[in-house]
């Protein structure tokens, strides 16, 4: 298992999910990162689906943060889906999602990491030229290594 907060290898473009809801999404998330970072596929649906029950993680503009505290995590880790039709995900706005910026943390680690890195992605969601940079790059992998890298690693 890998130090890096986020790796290529953690961002998976163009997903197709069996339904369009946010519950078969957060299974395709689990079934995709699990493998590349070292987790049990089921451990990281949980912890998803329980953040998910005490409010949404869905955004505006077709963005989602779905996040977990995981207990056999050592290090904090990001991933990135986006997938090819949009997700009903009750966001804020009532549109589907479109991408995903998953946000993993130790159960036992310090937990202003996780409120640094959810507080870094929340304050750039809000800003116009990084959310056309995503919604522009859907589909191209580097490129959202490249622009989510430069948030999380700042």
């Amino acid at each position: 298992m890998s130090n890096s907060i986020l790796e290529r290898n953690y961002i998976f473009t163009d997903v197709s999910v069996q339904t369009l809801e946010k519950e078969t999404a957060l299974n395709k998330i689990g079934e995709l990162l699990s493998d590349p970072m070292g987790l049990s596929k089921d451990e990281l649906v949980a912890g998803l689906l329980k953040r998910e029950k005490e409010g949404t993680t869905g955004f505006t503009d077709g963005l989602a943060i779905p996040h977990a505290t995981i207990s056999s995590l050592s290090d904090p880790k990001v991933g990135v889906i986006t997938f090819d039709k949009p997700i009903e995900w009750d966001s804020l706005d009532g549109e589907g999602v479109r991408a995903a910026f998953v946000l993993l943390t130790p159960e036992n680690g310090e937990n202003n990491v996780h409120l640094k890195m959810l507080s870094q992605l929340s304050r750039n969601l809000m800003k116009e030229e990084f959310v056309k940079k995503i919604q522009d790059n859907l589909s191209n992998g580097d490129e959202l290594f490249e622009v989510v890298g430069n948030i999380i690693n700042a």
